[in-house]
């Protein structure tokens, strides 16, 4: 959480975390952050209270003995070095020492300043792992800032040791600790001759000089004297601390201790003095061996042996082209236009592994912000809309950055990369309304191709829904823009087919309506329009792509693609060779399924045209054409013989497998079992009416075998009506009368048919033989059970109820009154017909053979 109960000065500007980030004595060093522009800082704050506490218990409270100083004086002399440190610190401004962003404030219960944000010092750093590349950058920015120090400033450091040495956010090492400052030009000759250290001892420890750091001439010797080859000796200190994890070459219990320093120097002195470079592994122990050399001049005995800052910066160590790099990185806002673009071209043309070779801390704390920096800067100054780079040396520069940010973006996580890089420079911040994306667009085809080539970083770093806002926005402007200047059109070209040759990276996180209706098409205006042969190979490519991964269906097919195919004017063989290659994979593709009529119609037609149209191709080339061809015919002729019959039979419909297939099985359909089969009419009862008696109807023969030929069906048609007077003419035969000798004895039984069966005395009206079939459908069934007296059609004589036969075991069925079998022309039962018994001289056989 961030401190909020400051009220005025640094306490009101700045929002400050409550944990600090480390210790550098006596300060304790917090994370903060301005409350207006939101830029991060470090706020060091001295706690007095404490530190007043802490000088009470060191010196026993209010008691002290003789000589020495009282708590209060002891105080104030820190409080006054204190004082002489930040306002050193704030005075002098270079690159390599420690920034003060706000000056020193001091209230009753703190000293606090702010400074640019830091995040370790050498002290809290001594446990991590620094590469040895980290290292020499490092040393070297130290070396810079004291050679400011010394060259211009004329000050001798005097406090240099691991805690006055600060690493910011960005890894840059930043030299502070000035509590000990001496500025050679304050001070006399005579004085700086007889410098001596004890002059300005206290029972603090940070009130004093560390003397694990604390040149020897400043201690041992009577006549010291105060020169800058002090500093050398604590940089040489310094190299050995770094190299070997955080151990002191003098390690002195107590740092403030003379005779301790004394005992270990003259232990050191023993092993490292008056011995080769080459036999000081056992001393130097970790520190590079190519160092040696040079730490035997750091380290010398005397100040007038030591090398100057000058000559350890202009030495081999410092020769390497990495660290020059590096160090051209840190001093890259002052170096000018021609430069920066030999260095940008160097890192990605001319020596591609040199970028490579930077730590990764270097590459993503310094190099990446500067870099972004630079384009946000430039973009900035550019119109709000189709604004471009009027200097095409500025518009290289931002494409170059451009390329490393994705070369360094490509080692970011992937949240790394978005809120880095993304939310930066490839969306419109919509809240603040900056378009950068937008002018990085629209400033340079160049730049676009850059985004192009790396799409693949931007498909891996990006989720699906913020690749597709950036496609979206830029496909147009990779696709159909045709740039103004006649020197872009080659870029504009290479553009086109470089996005299409990406496509199916990302092709399959698109929604299929954006496909639909806006990639497809915008392929197709590519394909159709353009007049460049390789951009319209690959616009076809794309379409076999989509056709492959089944990215497009049927209709957009039909719609979209083969029209445009079939409007093609180039008859080149490379065209021709595509075109009839995705013809193929067309036909082959399972869930496209183009009708066959289409196929046949449109494609094979369109196929012929181009290779007999194509006019440069060789013999083989139109032999392998018409291979094409032929492979398109044969899969279309198979899927033809698929559709048809292997027989005449089977296609005339004949086939007893075709029927048996075709056969419906039917569960409890009533109508189905009292019609009998579908494709044969029903013999329906006919209504009876008293001109039966004149109805003259042949007698039918029974049948005598199953295995008799069939018998033509007899129709039963009723015989006209002659009652136009008595004549001598012959009577019609009656029914069952063979002869007018049998005519006589059959007229017994049609009078008893034509009897009514209800009542004696009813009367059925007289009707013709073409009368509506509906009263036979509504008539009421015949109740034999309930019928005492069972009476024929228009006769009293009583009629004997017919027995029905022993049922056979088949299944039950629903017939019309009177009927136990559904009759059917040309059928023929092979049921034998009941036994039943005459009634009133009527034979049943007769009786069932009238009905």
């Amino acid at each position: 959480m961030f401190r909020s109960v400051f009220k005025t000065g640094i306490r009101s500007d700045y929002n400050v975390l409550e944990n600090a980030t480390f210790h550098s004595e006596p300060w304790l060093v917090y994370p903060a952050k301005h409350r207006t522009n939101g830029k991060l800082a470090s706020v060091f704050i001295f706690d007095k209270t404490k530190f007043e506490s802490g000088v009470q218990r060191m010196i026993g409270g209010s008691s002290y003995s003789n000589g020495s100083k009282s708590p209060r004086l002891i105080i104030n002399e820190c409080y006054d070095l204190v004082r002489k440190e930040i306002g050193q610190l704030a005075k002098l401004k270079h690159p390599q020492l420690l920034t003060v962003l706000e000056v020193l404030e001091e209230t009753k219960t703190k000293f606090l300043f702010a400074t640019e944000p830091v995040t370790n010092n050498l002290v809290s750093l001594s446990d991590k792992h620094m590469d040895v590349l980290t290292i020499q950058k490092g040393l070297l920015q130290l070396s810079k800032g004291i050679q400011f120090l010394h060259n211009f400033c004329n000050i001798v450091h005097m406090n240099l040791q691991p805690s006055s040495i600060f690493i910011n956010n960005l890894g840059d090492w930043k030299l502070g600790g000035f509590t000990f400052i001496q500025n050679l030009n304050e001070i006399s000759f005579l004085d700086r001759e007889n410098f001596y250290i004890m002059n300005n001892s206290s029972l603090v420890p940070f009130a004093n000089l560390n003397v694990n750091y604390t040149a020897p001439e400043l201690i041992l010797d009577s006549n010291s004297k105060l020169d800058m080859a002090n500093d050398i000796w604590s940089l040489g200190c310094l190299v050995y601390y770094i190299y070997n994890g955080g151990e002191s070459l003098i390690n002195c219990f107590e740092t403030n201790s003379i005779s301790d320093f004394k005992h270990e120097f003259h232990r050191f002195e023993k092993k490292f003095y008056n011995h080769r470079a080459s036999e000081l592994k056992y001393v130097l122990k970790n520190v590079p061996e190519t160092l040696f050399p040079i730490m035997v001049n750091l380290l010398a005995r005397y100040p007038h042996d030591r090398i100057t800052i000058d000559q350890f910066i202009d030495s081999d160590y410092f020769n390497g082209s990495l660290i020059k790099a590096m160090l051209f990185i840190d001093e890259f806002a002052t170096k000018s236009s021609e430069e920066r673009l030999v260095f940008l071209k160097g890192l990605l043309q001319e020596d591609e592994s040199l970028l490579g070779q930077f730590p990764a801390s270097f590459k993503q704390g310094k190099l990446l912000p500067l870099l972004i920096d630079l384009i946000v800067n430039e973009l900035h100054i550019l119109p709000a809309k189709l604004g471009t780079f009027a200097d095409k040396d500025l518009e290289l520069q931002v494409n170059l950055s451009l390329s490393i940010i994705f070369k360094i973006g490509s080692e970011l996580s992937s949240l790394g990369f978005q809120d880095r890089i993304y939310e930066v420079l490839l969306v419109d911040d919509k809240k603040k309304k900056t378009n950068l994306f937008t002018k990085l667009l629209n400033s340079s085809v160049k730049i676009r191709l850059t985004i192009v080539d790396n799409l693949s970083t931007l498909d891996t770093k990006l989720n699906d829904k913020q690749l597709m806002e950036l496609i979206s926005q830029s496909l147009e402007l990779f696709l159909v823009n045709a740039p103004s200047d006649p020197s872009y059109q080659q870029d504009q070209i290479v553009l086109q087919e470089s996005f299409l040759q990406k496509l199916p990276l990302f092709v399959s996180k698109m929604d299929f309506p954006y496909i639909k209706n806006t990639l497809v098409p915008t392929i197709a205006q590519v394909f159709k329009f353009t007049t460049v042969l390789s951009t319209k190979l690959a616009t076809i490519t794309s379409f076999e792509m989509l056709v492959n991964e089944r990215i497009i269906d049927k209709p957009i097919v039909i719609e979209q693609i083969i029209p445009i195919m079939a409007n093609l004017k180039s008859r080149d063989k490379r065209v021709v060779l595509n075109v009839l290659s995705f013809y193929m994979k067309l036909i082959e593709s399972e869930h496209i399924s183009l009708d066959l009529d289409k196929l046949v119609e449109s494609i094979l037609p369109h196929c012929y045209n181009l290779a007999f149209g194509c006019n440069d191709c060789t013999r083989s080339e139109f032999e392998a054409f018409m291979g094409s061809i032929s492979k398109i015919q044969n899969t279309l002729v198979e899927r033809k013989l698929t559709t048809l019959p292997t027989d005449s039979s089977a296609a005339g419909g004949n086939s007893i497998n075709q029927l048996i297939s075709q056969q419906k099985i039917s569960a409890g359909n009533k109508e189905l079992s009292i019609k009998g089969p579908l494709s044969k009419s029903i013999m329906q009862p006919r209504k009876i009416s008293r001109e039966l008696n004149e109805l003259a109807r042949p007698q039918r023969s029974p049948i005598a075998s199953n295995n008799r030929a069939p018998v033509e069906p007899i129709v039963l048609q009723p015989k006209r009506n002659n009652n136009r007077g008595t004549n001598n003419k012959a009577q019609p035969l009656t029914f069952g009368a063979i002869s007018q000798a049998s005519n006589t004895s059959n007229s017994r039984v049609v009078n008893q048919i034509n009897t009514p069966v209800l009542q004696p005395s009813s009367k059925l009206p007289v009707t013709g033989d073409d009368e509506d079939f509906e009263d036979f459908q509504q008539a009421s069934g015949i109740n034999w059970d309930a019928a005492k007296v069972n009476n024929t059609i228009n006769s009293s004589i009583p009629v004997m109820k017919p027995m029905s036969p022993t049922p056979a075991s088949t299944p039950t069925t629903n017939y019309p009154p009177g009927f136990n079998s559904v009759l059917t022309p040309m059928s023929v039962s092979s049921t034998p017909k009941p036994s039943i018994t005459k009634s009133n001289g009527v034979s049943a056989s007769e009786l069932l053979d009238l009905i």
